[in-house]
């Protein structure tokens, strides 16, 4: 008898607990759908690298690449970060690089760089990355062309970090975004 009683508590028990899982949710309102960022400024548009790499003099070089980044909040104090590349030169290797430093950019000086990812460009143009982290706060990020694959920097082609458009938490929700220069 006391099984048959058990029952019922033990169900209602089970149909709380499974209410409250599917309730949830992104616990903030960023789901991917929205993009973070989508303005990734071609590295010959910042002030000081018009005759950077393949810039040579113009500021149109790299515009036709489009990059933007989806932030998707999951649990408290964990953000994942997806990236997309598109326009890029199909089978070129390229790698992701991030920076959290925080300090204004200076030309020429490159401390505080860590590798997100690196992958090849797919036959349409199209690269994806994916980043994890626990502090999005100040976070940049620079997408490079190698020219073979032992390279390690390569050449800076479209960024972030350098037009100083770093990711920042907006709300105390957690909820990111990135302010325009």
């Amino acid at each position: 008898m006391l099984r048959l009683a058990t029952i019922p508590l033990v169900i209602g028990l089970w149909a709380i607990a499974a209410a409250t899982a599917f309730a949830g949710g992104p616990t903030t309102k960023q789901n991917g759908g929205t993009p973070l960022f989508k303005d990734f400024t071609s590295i010959c548009q910042v002030s000081g690298y018009l005759f950077y790499g393949n810039c040579n003099g113009s500021a149109t070089t790299y515009t036709e690449i489009t990059g933007r980044i989806n932030a998707i909040q999951a649990k408290d104090g964990r953000w994942n970060l997806g990236f997309t590349f598109t326009h890029l030169q199909p089978g070129a290797l390229y790698r992701l690089w991030g920076n959290q430093d925080g300090a204004p950019p200076s030309p020429g000086v490159i401390d505080g760089f860590f590798i997100v990812g690196t992958g090849t460009a797919a036959l349409d143009g199209t690269l994806r990355f994916s980043y994890q982290t626990t502090n999005p706060t100040n976070l940049g990020f620079d997408l490079n062309i190698l020219a073979f694959p032992e390279q390690l920097n390569g050449t800076t082609v479209v960024t972030s970090y350098w037009s100083s458009q770093w990711i920042e938490v907006l709300n105390p929700d957690g909820t990111l975004y990135i302010p325009s220069p």
